[in-house]
């Protein structure tokens, strides 16, 4: 197997824990919120809104991992990657009635400024992830809202500063801090990624980062008594006004390991069956987000949501949920196409990146 080979199959069981971790990250947070009948993420948790930021990470690597295949036009690739984008964004618009700044909105935005962020060099990349949480911040303490709930656009009252906090911000998959992640790894793929030993250059880097964003996260810690509102207990949970900068630190870093780890590790991977799952998984991601919205919509429909209150009702839940998005995905690849709806819309549309 070719270097460039085991790197991809590394890649997609990355991406594989990514989605397999947003489907249960979704179904957590949109169910449970949808019994409180409020949309927000006033908190980062270190476990769960990590798989995420693994997501848009690897979108953003792979993109410039894909700008250095030389045997794929650069002009092409980056008119497909705004058209891709353009769909993405427009799928996520068709449902955000039902599910307010969804990962396809995210998603489509990033994809289509790619297209521009791809030919920047890297400090104006690492200028653009400063300014991003520089804007974070100037957010928070502008009085940006960090609980919001969900009401559609107008003029009236505080509504358009909930929305415009909720799409920029605070909302489940806001551009930022989300956006961060994708352009740290724009930037990563323009390393020279390595399968050689367990612990590369790039992964000691990652390591130190999430012994930093804990040391971040001591300091924040400092102010509870100034600022009163830290909730005692929460050692798991990165409370977004004072851990913001924590989280940003210990994702990259944690995704840059994580990636590195599964580039090695799979270096002589031989199991057929789950590299096929793995591969149907990672090549059809935004058609298993696109059915869980489908069995999320179904769970409203029949279901009573205040039994989603107990706690082990909704870890049960998820678990059922979670297997039968997946489980419908692969149906769909044995029995109607190879390509996952939302994948062969995509195509349909955008065309590829050899024929842009």
């Amino acid at each position: 197997m070719s270097s460039s080979s085991n790197r991809l199959l590394g890649i997609e069981f990355a991406y594989s824990l990514a989605i397999i971790g947003c489907v249960m990250y979704i179904f957590m947070f949109t169910i449970g919120d949808k019994v409180r009948s409020v949309l927000s993420h006033e908190e980062y948790s270190l476990i769960l809104d990590f798989f995420p930021a693994l997501f848009f990470f690897l979108n953003g690597m792979t993109i410039t991992l894909t700008m250095r295949d030389k045997r794929i036009s650069t002009r092409k690739l980056l008119a497909y990657l705004g058209k891709r984008g353009s769909v993405l964004f427009l799928i996520g618009v068709a449902l955000c009635i039902i599910w307010p700044m969804n990962i396809f909105i995210a998603s489509g935005l990033m994809y289509f400024l790619s297209q521009f962020l791809a030919t920047w060099n890297n400090i104006v990349l690492r200028i653009l992830m400063i300014v991003l949480v520089a804007l974070g911040f100037a957010l928070l303490y502008a009085g940006v809202p960090t609980t919001v709930e969900y009401s559609p656009p107008t003029l009236q009252g505080g509504n358009m500063i909930n929305l415009s906090g909720f799409l920029f911000f605070n909302g489940y998959f806001s551009i930022i801090p989300w956006s961060i992640f994708f352009v740290a790894g724009m930037e990563f793929g323009r390393l020279s990624i390595s399968t050689k030993g367990w612990l590369s250059p790039s992964s000691i880097v990652g390591v130190c980062f999430i012994i930093v964003s804990f040391f971040i996260q001591r300091y924040s810690r400092s102010l509870e008594d100034v600022f009163n509102i830290v909730e005692h207990g929460d050692s798991l949970f990165l409370k977004l006004r004072f851990f913001y900068l924590s989280f940003i630190f210990f994702a990259v870093g944690l995704s840059i390991f994580v990636v590195n780890f599964f580039i090695f590790a799979f270096t002589s991977f031989e199991n057929k069956r789950l590299i096929r799952f793995t591969q149907t998984i990672s090549s059809m991601k935004y058609s298993v987000l696109f059915f869980q919205v489908m069995v999320g919509l179904l769970t409203m429909a029949v279901t009573n949501s205040p039994i989603f209150m107990n706690k082990l009702v909704l870890a049960i839940y998820i678990l059922i949920a979670s297997f039968l998005t997946f489980y419908l995905v692969i149906m769909w690849k044995k029995r109607i196409n190879d390509q996952g709806p939302i994948e062969w819309l995509v195509k349909r549309i955008a065309g590829s990146t050899k024929n842009g």
